[in-house]
C-alpha cells in the first residue's frame, strides 16, 4: 500500500509536518507553489481548549484551531517520492492532520 495526501486535510506546513521528520528514506517532502492548491477552510484535528485555555495542539503549536498561525499555507504542499517509498506505514501514523492515507 502507497502514501496518499489529502490535500483538504494536510495544512502544508515545512516547519510542523511529523510525517517528514519521520519518514525513515526522506520521501516526504514539502514544496512551495505559485497558486494557492486550495480554496477551502482548513481543518483542524487538534484538541478542544483545556481548562486552562490552551488547545493542545497535535501539530504541536497552540494554533487555537487557526493552522494558518501553524504555518500552513495554501502556498505549500506535502510530496511523497515514491521512488524513495518503502511504504512503511510510518508518514501515516505520524501525521498530525490525518491527512495521509495508505492506498492500494
Amino acid at each position: 500500500m502507497k502514501p496518499k495526501v489529502d490535500d483538504k486535510r494536510c495544512f502544508a506546513s515545512k516547519t510542523v509536518c511529523k510525517a517528514i521528520k519521520a519518514c525513515p528514506t526522506g520521501a516526504i517532502n514539502y514544496i512551495e507553489v505559485d497558486d494557492p492548491i486550495w480554496d477551502k477552510k482548513l481543518v483542524c484535528n487538534c484538541a478542544p481548549p483545556t481548562e486552562e485555555g490552551s488547545w493542545g495542539c497535535d501539530c504541536g503549536g497552540d494554533c487555537g484551531n487557526d493552522l494558518y498561525s501553524c504555518g500552513g499555507t495554501p502556498y505549500g504542499r506535502i510530496i511523497i517520492d515514491y521512488d524513495k517509498c518503502i511504504e512503511c506505514d510510518i508518514c501515516a501514523e505520524e501525521c498530525c492532520g490525518t491527512a495521509i492515507d495508505m492506498i492500494d
